[in-house]
């Protein structure tokens, strides 16, 4: 018998899956691939377009618990943000603090926790921002144990992303740009494991 696992995502408008005239953006397409393995898998997208890093945090807790708390045989955690804290200009460590925050409340109550980098930016002072806010949370992930999902480095080719933003509001992609990091999570080791083991 399959367990039944129960999973929150996390975040803003990429979690969302804001611009995806289907609807699914990439956390939708990971819970349809699962299903399609026969993983019983609820999940829960949690995105809120713009918000911030801090405002993700204050609300963590009230908005997860009521859907995994004690429920099924495993719950998880998925947290992805970062591209509006860099937007608006955030300071680095308010990030770093919510992103922790999450992840230390997480790791107490017995959810396991993934924490995924910021998405790649087309415009170069913007994306180098990016970068270091993604590295700061890679250290912050690896300083609590949650294993940190490098979503730069997982797809080598950000075009269709980028060319579906321009395309679309100037931000979010579309279809093709969400496949893709929906398959890149998917097939992530760390991932697979939790699921499967």
């Amino acid at each position: 018998m399959a367990l039944d696992i129960r999973v929150c995502f996390l975040g803003d408008s990429y979690t969302l899956g804001t611009g995806d005239v289907e609807g699914l953006g990439w956390a939708g397409r990971v819970h349809a691939a699962e299903r399609g393995r026969g993983i019983d898998l609820s999940s829960y997208n949690l995105g809120i377009r713009g918000q911030i890093g801090a405002e993700i945090a204050e609300r963590a807790a009230a908005e997860i618990d009521v859907r995994i708390a004690e429920r099924g045989d495993r719950q998880g955690v998925v947290v992805a943000f970062g591209a509006n804290d860099v937007r608006l200009e955030r300071p680095l460590e308010e990030s770093i603090r919510a992103a922790e925050g999450i992840l230390r409340w997480a790791a107490s109550r017995r959810y396991q926790a993934f924490l995924l980098g910021v998405t790649p930016a087309v415009e170069p002072y913007i994306d180098e921002v990016r970068i270091h806010l993604s590295r700061r949370l890679a250290q912050a992930a690896g300083d609590v144990a949650v294993p940190f999902f490098d979503t730069r480095a997982a797809i080598s080719d950000w075009s269709a992303w980028h060319r579906e933003a321009v395309e679309g509001d100037g931000i979010h992609p579309n279809v093709e740009g969400y496949r893709r990091v929906a398959e890149a999570f998917g097939a992530w080791k760390p991932w697979r494991d939790w699921l499967e083991s």
